[in-house]
């Protein structure tokens, strides 16, 4: 093989949900491989979640980040249009600028990988004749639904929500009606015709990276290796008298930083959270801790006084809280969120959840309550410790060398070698 180290470009979409496993994926790669990595992230504008992770990574980790200004789609897309469809639309008309910066590079990069908003830019990797991989930040499952999303378009008749009984995934878990991902809530949505898109584009890369690991979801890995898919602390109400850190967002319209693509300051001015009930930051002072916007929450997943984390379920958390050994009540609000906690709580067996979902009907305190002593004093809040121990374990294992994941890192690698030979 070579000595010249092989040189990864790896392209972000907009968002910390996405800039963070590809800021992971890219130190992973720096430190453990000896690649050289160009992170290139296309942003709207700098959060404080976002110039915090940059600064981390970029200072000291010594990960080389390259910012590039997404393009303005305002009078591409109407204002109504929904996240996939924009995310996907801001990256392809950035393609020009997102050429540019690379074409600029002192040397061109030896592969390019991308998350799936990314695909339209393997134009790009054809022109410059690289090897082309997807990453795909959520888990296996979500994979597993997404690509195969082509055939249920053609085999499942009328809206997806409408069925009663679960998609069946070759290989994987099927997947109930009421799980489905946001852009397949509405088959008549121009949105679900960009996700289908983006479902095509994942078969046409040279190879997938997936953001999971061997003994987490073996079988939904087996089914996608095997091509038969692809031919905290808790958040709670002051009832349950536990103590508490809560990391909160203003509710949409309240500030801008609660919308994905308007995002603006860091908390509310003066301290004050006037969207909260009355006297709430009085009366839960001497348990609580209540954080505007932002918190260092792989720091506070690991402090020992920590039992129990009320997450959205969004990858990156509960990765972060499995990786922690912190079980999780599932709080799933939306995209494949409803699918994280059904794995959570049904097959992996770490976290409770609402009888109903939080989207679908508000609930009550008592049930929150329930739900947070049952996680922090119950017999079953003990066994989910003692499981979450078990992954965190299976976890810290995959990553070590010749672990899975290092395993299949040094396979990508080797992959990446033998596309460039060709």
């Amino acid at each position: 093989m070579s000595l010249k180290k092989l040189h990864a470009a790896i392209l972000c979409s907009p968002g910390v949900g996405h800039l963070v496993p590809v800021l992971l994926l890219g130190r992973r790669l720096l430190t453990h491989h000896n690649l050289h990595v160009t992170i290139l992230a296309v942003t709207i504008s700098t959060t404080t979640a976002q110039s915090e992770l940059l600064t981390l990574f970029t200072t000291d980790f010594h990960l080389p980040v390259i910012q590039i200004p997404a393009a303005d789609i305002s009078s591409v897309v109407s204002a109504d249009a929904k996240v996939v469809t924009r995310i996907c639309t801001m990256m392809r008309e950035t393609i020009p600028t997102i050429r540019t910066t690379i074409s600029s590079m002192e040397a061109l990069p030896d592969v390019l990988v991308g998350d799936i908003f990314s695909m339209e830019s393997w134009v790009i990797a054809e022109e410059f004749e690289i090897p082309k991989y997807v990453f795909v930040t959520g888990n296996a499952w979500f994979t597993g639904l997404f690509t195969y999303s082509l055939v249920l378009d053609k085999e499942v008749v009328g809206q997806y929500v409408d069925h009663t009984e679960p998609f069946e995934i070759p290989g994987c878990k099927p997947v109930r009606p009421e799980e489905v991902v946001d852009p397949m809530l509405d088959r008549d949505d121009e949105d679900y015709r960009v996700y289908l898109d983006q479902a095509v584009g994942v078969t046409l890369a040279d190879g997938m990276l997936i953001n999971t690991w061997e003994k987490l979801e073996p079988k939904s890995l087996d089914a996608l290796r095997n091509n038969e898919i692809l031919r905290s602390v808790v958040k709670n109400k002051p009832m349950s008298q536990q103590r508490f850190v809560w990391v909160v967002r203003p509710p949409a319209g309240h500030v801008t930083y609660g919308s994905f693509f308007k995002p603006g300051h860091s908390g509310e001015p003066n301290g004050e959270y006037d969207f909260l009930p009355e006297g709430f930051i009085n009366r839960t002072q001497k348990i609580g801790l209540v954080v505007p916007s932002w918190a260092p929450q792989i720091e506070i997943l690991n402090h020992a006084s920590v039992g129990g984390f009320l997450t959205h379920c969004g990858w990156n958390s509960t990765l972060e809280s499995i990786t922690s050994g912190v079980p999780m009540i599932a709080w799933a609000l939306y995209a494949e969120q409803r699918m994280n906690a059904t794995m959570l709580t049904e097959e992996l067996k770490v976290a409770l959840r609402p009888e109903v979902l939080p989207t679908k009907k508000v609930v009550a305190r008592e049930e929150v309550e329930r739900m947070v002593r049952g996680l922090m004093e119950g017999e079953e809040g003990k066994a989910m410790t003692e499981n979450v121990k078990r992954l965190k374990e299976g976890a810290e294992e995959a990553l070590s060398e010749n672990g899975s994941s290092y395993i299949s890192t040094c396979k990508f690698i080797e992959d990446c070698w033998s596309q460039i030979q060709r």
